[in-house]
């Protein structure tokens, strides 16, 4: 769980399934409840509609929701327009040198190297994006070297994270 909601996401949907069901009998036309998986990477809406989630029987409306904790409890928000970014996923490895950290000359520290690779990221949006053009970079994990040696300099580093925009021109 990351902390956006599915649980509530997936409560509320069949909440939902649940009222609508016991008014099926007062309702015309055909009501299709869809939990959407993976909707912050590339397999979210578009694999379900491409093997015809919308049809049989067909959908003429869709309706979504995601809960959001800036809005207070009890309170629905509504927005015209894109509501939540792209999001992209970045992995980026640092291959260094391994060493001893009692002689670190003999050895390429990716640690700093991957300092500087967050350091420059976080100027990204700040120096390279128009600042009317929302945009989000954020690096979300780091790994480097074993917790249980703390004499040796690792060989890699490795970087995580999401880059979120709302249109085309931003995300490049």
């Amino acid at each position: 769980m990351h902390a956006c909601g599915h649980d509530g996401h997936t409560a509320s949907l069949l909440g939902a399934a649940m009222i609508l069901s016991e008014l099926k009998d007062k309702l015309h036309g055909n009501i299709k409840f869809m939990f959407q998986p993976d909707e912050e990477i590339e397999s979210g809406a578009k694999p379900m509609i491409d093997e015809g989630i919308l049809e049989n029987p067909h959908v003429d409306a869709a309706f979504g929701g995601h809960l959001w904790g800036g809005v207070k409890e009890g309170m629905v928000g509504v927005k015209h327009g894109p509501m939540m970014a792209s999001p992209d996923i970045f992995n980026i490895k640092i291959i260094g040198k391994g060493g001893h950290a009692g002689v670190p000359q003999s050895s390429i520290d990716p640690i700093p190297i991957l300092s500087q690779v967050i350091s420059t990221l976080q100027t990204v949006v700040s120096r390279k994006n128009n600042p009317f053009t929302p945009l989000v970079l954020s690096c979300c994990h780091v790994k480097a070297g074993n917790t249980d040696c703390h004499n040796a300099i690792p060989t890699e580093a490795l970087l995580g994270g999401t880059v979120r925009a709302f249109d085309e021109e931003a995300r490049t």
